[in-house]
């Protein structure tokens, strides 16, 4: 059994100020397609997220989409083999039904998610999405209870990835990814590996890493 974690994913709510006044400045969609919506987006939101700290990283709803789109279809997600958690900025945690399949439009992922944040769920069991509050990235691992932790990283050793994800076919690793589009962890990841794992020399995006460890699910 792999649990898949997506670390520090860059999921945040809007400022209450923009959401209350509705007035957050957009690149050309229209208001009304915007209702509702309460995550933080780079691509909506561009002068916001330019006034933030660590501005680079932040508004990135869009790299969660995509994981979940490669995750959520997967083989091993049908078979049972895998289990998806993403840990946000805020330090919760939105645990992910196995049956839950996110929408492929973009606009609607962010509305699902909005509902996520402001309710704390969506939809029931297995198909839906559950948000627990205030649980950083240890509390999570130690609810999980993994026979081992490896985190993917540039700075890791070079090891080919089935054989480092072999040991799941009887144990229970916890797998961890970055969330974020530039910079390190921000969550103590290397305080809590066992093993650091690079994929190789060239900086890969979160699909391109994803992907990699989706084919190499024993």
């Amino acid at each position: 059994m792999i649990s898949l974690v997506l670390v520090d994913a860059e999921i945040e709510r809007l400022p209450l100020f923009v959401q209350e006044s509705e007035k957050a400045r957009t690149n050309g969609a229209d208001d009304e397609d915007l209702q509702g919506i309460i995550v933080l987006d780079r691509a909506l939101h561009r002068y916001l997220v330019e006034g933030l700290e660590d501005a680079g990283r932040r508004g990135r709803p869009d790299i969660v989409h995509s994981f979940l789109l490669l995750t959520q279809g997967s083989k091993a997600i049908r078979q049972g083999k895998l289990s998806t958690y993403i840990h946000i900025r805020s330090d919760e945690v939105v645990f992910v039904g196995n049956r839950y399949r996110p929408e492929h439009q973009y606009i609607p992922f962010l509305r699902t998610f909005s509902e996520l944040l402001e309710n704390g769920n969506v939809g029931k069991g297995g198909r839906g999405l559950r948000l627990e509050r205030s649980m950083d990235l240890k509390s999570l691992l130690r609810r999980l209870v993994p026979d081992k932790i490896v985190a993917l990283t540039p700075t890791g050793e070079k090891r080919d990835l089935a054989q480092v994800l072999r040991p799941s076919i009887e144990g229970h690793l916890a797998v961890l990814v970055g969330g974020f589009p530039e910079g390190d962890y921000h969550s103590p990841v290397y305080e809590m590996a066992d093993e650091r794992i690079s994929l190789g020399d060239e900086l890969l995006t979160v699909p391109d890493v994803t992907s990699r460890v989706l084919a190499s699910i024993p």
